[in-house]
């Protein structure tokens, strides 16, 4: 069975397990373009990060939940680990806990186990997706 792409409960969940920890002021990444390796997934894929989003990347969380009604809970902060629940049930149910490490500036990791509802089929699994800055933004 093929893995789920991510979706934007997963986006938003990424966002909100991030924005905890750059605020608790544990290490904080730099803006960039980033490469994002997604496990079970051959392909990589690249962003960018802006000095306006590393700055503030609670509000970027908050607008990535604008799709869906998705809210965190259980936020714990340990060294530069950060761990949060996160639900959702809109457009589809989504739960998950999210494990944010953060390395450094210029690399960070974020796992999810989950379990999501859609269509009426239910599917539980394990994704990690692994961030790595490449350099500036071009």
């Amino acid at each position: 069975m093929a893995r789920p792409r991510p979706h934007a409960a997963a986006l938003a969940a990424v966002l909100l397990a991030i924005a905890a920890p750059v605020s608790a002021q544990t290490p904080q990444i730099r803006p960039g373009l980033w490469e994002i390796t997604i496990s079970g997934m051959p392909q990589k894929q690249t962003t960018c990060f802006t000095p306006e989003m590393v700055k503030d990347v609670k509000s970027l969380a908050q607008r990535g939940q604008q799709a869906g009604d998705c809210k965190s809970s259980n936020a714990k902060t340990a060294g530069n680990t950060h761990t949060v629940d996160i639900s959702c049930t809109k457009p589809n149910k989504y739960e998950a806990k999210v494990t944010t490490t953060i390395n450094g500036p210029d690399n960070f990791t974020v796992t999810q186990d989950y379990a999501v509802e859609a269509g009426g089929k239910a599917q539980q699994g394990k994704m990690t997706m692994s961030y790595r800055r490449l350099g500036d933004c071009k």
